[in-house]
């Protein structure tokens, strides 16, 4: 099963990992570890029988409870055949060696997944433009206080940053806004997940521009 966007618009990030993972050879099993699984564990649901699911984060109701930017993982080596790390990466004081972690807990074939927000869309920068921030990026001397958004790429410095650590066989442009899931009213969400449409598809032309999210794999 893939998700579906008219049942939850907001994940868009896992449309192109569970199209993959559909796909695997379904007589062999796989172990994935899911870095910031959050309490909603949405990938979970969406895995054939043969991929055990492993939940990673800070706390709540996971396989494996740590905190990412202390090292090393309480994990052995080479353990995981899937790992996939969606929007988590920009909310971490040390990427680089998150990276270098999750290599040394994957198997030497590892499938990778993972994904961060483009800090540089068209939104954030009308935003920047008149002197305001989006709802996850942490005002002045926050990070203590907030694990925001501490890492504010480009669709360039993602791309640079994860090619560092795996050869990127596919790169998954996508649009959602806030509205099409968290909307006050059943009008203001169904309208914004039609703009939200459009915006998609200009993502895949412009993704500078208009990606709020770039997802790859090897």
């Amino acid at each position: 099963m893939i998700p579906s966007e008219k049942a939850n618009p907001g994940i868009k990030q896992f449309f192109m990992p569970t199209r993959v993972l559909q796909d695997l050879p379904a007589d062999r099993s796989y172990k994935l570890l899911d870095i910031g699984a959050a309490k909603e564990r949405y990938l979970a649901g969406f895995l054939p029988k043969n991929i055990k699911y492993h939940g990673q984060d800070i706390a709540g109701n996971q396989e494996h409870n740590f905190d990412l930017n202390k090292f090393p993982y309480p994990l052995k080596d080479g353990q995981f055949d899937i790992i996939v790390c969606l929007e988590t990466l920009e909310h971490t004081v040390y990427p680089h060696k998150v990276m270098q972690e999750l290599k040394r807990i994957a198997k030497p074939d590892a499938l990778f997944f993972l994904s961060m927000p483009n800090e540089y869309n068209f939104y954030c920068r009308l935003n920047f433009l008149f002197g305001k921030k989006t709802s996850m990026q942490l005002p002045p001397f926050g990070v203590v206080e907030r694990m925001g958004h501490i890492q504010t790429p480009r669709v360039k410095d993602i791309l640079d940053f994860f090619s560092g650590y795996m050869d990127i066989k596919e790169i998954d442009y996508r649009w959602h806004s806030r509205s099409s899931v968290h909307g006050k009213s059943r009008f203001v969400k169904e309208t914004s997940i039609i703009i939200d449409r459009l915006i998609d598809n200009l993502a895949k032309a412009y993704p500078s521009l208009f990606a709020r999210v770039v997802v790859v794999r090897n």
